[in-house]
């Protein structure tokens, strides 16, 4: 949790210079938690938040100026922490901010994607600090939106899938869920909503998992060798114990003989290192040959 507040933190700090964009992310907390109440009498947007409180009338305040805006704190009923609302109470200024927030341009109308990148990356960032989470990435990599409003969710699914991220949808005791799996996708998310620390925490997390999971599969690889090394050491052992219960090695081929002694002094010696031991020296294949050769031998025994 403490990952997912400090990412909101930051985005909450993030003010966008283009008066489009601001409009692109003050439509998010409309579509999110936003209402224009008696016909236009006054429009409100609510949050839990302070920081994203102020980050709402900032930019209400940019992008107009003239325009009157109030902060109002009270108590939620069903909750312990407070509600705030930032609320534009003149009409006139209210009908300016939401024909506004309803003005945006969309280059897909029926699926609500937004016309510029920037306003879209603009729209995501509003949709993850109104109703957004990430996981800690030491734990998991999970990010996700949710809402009870089936066109807002389908909305922020085509804004997030429009730039090839795959973005999933869901249900959930009553909310919808657009969410990110992949550590990939969260990523470059949190690039483009200007979450540029909390792409460095994750980053650095990715790159000490990624090298915690090239040592455990070097030590399951060397292991899975060794145990290998062993059970074949001790197949080559139990042949030879074999035609020794028959015949004196002596009366083996010479070569033969050599590799099978040497096997039998050197029980945890790889293949390779049997072959060092011969003078001169043979090649692993060379050593395993012979191996075989003895294998072969035992089994004709009975």
């Amino acid at each position: 949790m403490a990952f997912s507040k400090d990412t909101k933190r930051e985005l909450a700090r993030v003010i966008p210079e283009e008066w489009c964009c601001r409009i692109a992310e003050l439509s998010a907390y409309y579509d999110f938690d936003g209402y224009l109440f008696g016909g236009g009498k006054y429009l409100d947007f609510y949050h839990f938040t302070p920081s994203v409180a102020r980050k709402i009338l900032t930019l209400i305040k940019a992008a107009f100026p003239e325009v009157e805006t109030q902060l109002l704190v009270q108590r939620a009923r069903a909750r312990k922490n407070q509600v705030y609302t930032v609320r534009v109470p003149v009409p006139a200024d209210a009908w300016k901010v939401f024909d506004a927030i309803r003005g945006v341009e969309y280059a897909d109308q029926e699926r609500k994607i937004l016309a510029l990148s920037c306003c879209r990356k603009a729209y995501i960032r509003g949709a993850f600090l109104s109703h957004g989470s990430v996981t800690n990435p030491k734990k998991t990599y999970h990010l996700e939106i949710f809402t009870e409003k089936y066109e807002v969710a389908r909305k922020v699914y085509h804004n997030i899938s429009a730039y090839w991220l795959e973005a999933r949808m869901t249900s959930r005791k009553g909310d919808l869920l657009v969410y990110l799996k992949g550590a990939d996708d969260i990523a470059t998310l949190l690039n483009l909503t200007g979450a540029h620390h909390a792409l460095m925490q994750l980053e650095n997390v990715r790159i000490v998992k990624d090298m915690r999971n090239r040592v455990n599969r070097l030590v399951n690889c060397e292991t899975a060798n060794v145990e290998k090394t062993i059970q074949a050491a001790l197949e080559q052992i139990d042949a030879v114990e074999k035609i020794q219960r028959h015949m004196n090695l002596s009366d083996l081929p010479p070569k033969l003989a050599e590799i099978a002694a040497l096997r039998l002094e050197n029980p945890y010696a790889t293949l390779k290192e049997l072959g060092e031991l011969i003078d001169p020296p043979i090649s692993k294949s060379g050593v395993n040959y012979r191996m075989q050769q003895l294998i072969k031998l035992s089994k004709s025994l009975g």
